[in-house]
């Protein structure tokens, strides 16, 4: 776990410079270890126990504020720490604020006319106040105008309700005369001296960054993740009380990044290790992509699966803590389900590598883990037709030029795409340099009678397998397993 920012910290708040907030985010079991130092050091240094809230969220969350901002009698200070509340994870905070007062304006975002603020009027000034405080702008301070300009785009653009069903926000003239609205609403609270403070979560936050905690109270939070334009996280990072440390994510080729700092803090916490293909082999089994990411990029990883693997791996140390071995990739797929991804680039790699019964193997669990079977399956074998189309054509073009061998992708890149380019289809030309390398690897595996009658049977394969999958045929599986042994097992020199 790297920890020096949160090393400082501690010596910070030992030295007697302790502040009321503290966040620090990353891969949960390192989160909560980062932040659980913090509020350790400062409950030392107040006298009193740390108290532990999980999953704390919404009204529970408000209630450990509220206990926070009130003096008791017979604690001398008090320190919560509250891990996994995802209250920092919406990039939507402030504009949600901003529909609040918005609704309580007219249809045109003007004011009701009449003498004085009205009772919702007077409700969306308090909102629109903490809005501006929250983004450190002096309500008071130079004209209502100017201080309007200062919110961000995205605050005006509008929350959750206004993004619905594809829909990016209010319309440019809408947040103009939203602006407008806004910029009467405050002056109008000025003349009243509305101070703006409600019992609102986000309020009280804010409330607590600026000093309002009692002495010797503090909160701290660890997080998986938090959104970096949430307005309470941007300003504990300009004050260097939010720490960001390690987290778990998939690269572009499916493999776990991040995981080293995890291993070590569960070995510390288990006394067990695990060797490195056994790591590999449960992030394989638990980790999944987080929704809407897609199977082919780097992504994150879903919360529940990164917590599952943290949960199977204590699972597994339970079975060897008292004795000496470390967990090896046999215990694991013994004792873990595999419910984890499998990654469709990693699929092509295997088909092109020319392994038949493997690639069929990691084609029924590509789709055997996909929420969607169809919603995999159709992606999937449109990017298989457009691979196979770019093997034929690199296989041909191979065989028309001299050109040098490449074992890796710098020298296909500076040597030998150069020469096949111009033999190349121009649909096929166009397509990426490392999709083309893919390719050129697979045709390259490919050389004899066999391999040239597979690349010359490749594009009516495709289409055939193009015409089932629309309809011509009552199993679509079928059709792209079919596609996938003749592609994997063709022509290969193994």
């Amino acid at each position: 776990m790297k920890a020096p920012e949160i090393d400082a910290a501690v010596e910070r708040i030992e030295g007697g410079d302790r502040q009321p907030l503290y966040l620090v985010i990353g891969e949960q079991v390192l989160a909560t270890r980062g932040a659980t130092r913090i509020a350790k050091a400062l409950a030392a240094a107040a006298g009193c126990e740390v108290a532990v809230h999980k999953g704390a969220a919404g009204a529970e969350l408000e209630s450990v504020l509220v206990d926070l901002f009130t003096f008791s009698l017979f604690e001398p200070a008090k320190v919560a720490l509250v891990v996994d509340c995802a209250e920092f994870a919406s990039k939507d905070a402030a504009a949600e604020l901003i529909d609040e007062a918005a609704r309580a304006l007219k249809d045109d975002y003007a004011l009701s006319g009449g003498e004085g603020l009205t009772l919702p009027e007077r409700s969306a000034a308090g909102r629109l106040l903490q809005t501006l405080r929250l983004f450190e702008v002096d309500p008071f301070v130079g004209t209502a105008d100017e201080a309007i300009a200062s919110l961000p785009d995205f605050a005006l653009a509008g929350g959750k309700e206004w993004r619905k069903g594809g829909r990016r926000g209010r319309l440019k003239k809408e947040r103009a005369g939203l602006a407008r609205g806004l910029t009467a609403l405050l002056a109008a609270a000025r003349e009243e001296g509305l101070s703006g403070w409600s019992a609102d979560v986000l309020a009280d936050l804010d409330r607590a960054v600026d000093g309002g905690l009692p002495e010797g109270h503090a909160l701290v939070f660890a997080e998986r993740s938090a959104d970096k334009e949430h307005p309470i996280v941007r300003r504990l990072f300009e004050r260097k009380t939010a720490f960001e440390i390690e987290q778990i994510r998939l690269d572009g080729r499916g493999e776990a990044t991040g995981l080293r700092s995890v291993l070590d803090e569960l070995e510390r916490e288990t006394g067990v290790g695990i060797d490195p293909v056994a790591a590999q082999e449960l992030a394989r089994r638990t980790l999944r992509k987080v929704k809407g990411a897609g199977s082919w990029g780097e992504a994150d990883v879903e919360a529940t699966s990164a917590a599952r693997f943290v949960a199977e791996y204590r699972k597994l140390a339970g079975g060897r803590r008292g004795s000496s071995g470390r967990i090896d990739r046999a215990m694991v797929e013994e004792m873990v389900t595999d419910r984890g991804e499998e990654d469709a680039w990693k699929l092509l790699d295997t088909i092109g590598d020319a392994g038949p019964e493997r690639a069929l193997q990691q084609l029924r669990r590509f789709l055997d883990t996909a929420p969607d079977e169809a919603g995999a399956l159709f992606p999937f074998a449109a990017a298989l037709g457009g691979f196979c189309q770019h093997m034929a054509a690199i296989h041909g073009a191979l065989s028309r030029v001299e050109a040098p061998t490449a074992h890796n992708y710098n020298a296909f890149r500076s040597r030998v795409l150069p020469k096949l380019k111009p033999e190349l289809p121009e649909s096929v030309a166009k397509v990426s340099p490392f999709r083309l390398f893919r390719a050129y690897q697979a045709a390259s595996r490919r050389q004899g009678p066999e391999a040239d009658r597979l690349m010359a049977e490749l594009p009516w394969r495709v289409l055939e397998t193009d015409y089932r999958l629309r309809g011509g045929s009552d199993d679509r599986v079928a059709a792209v397993e079919a596609l996938v042994a003749l592609v994997a097992g063709g022509g290969s020199r193994r």
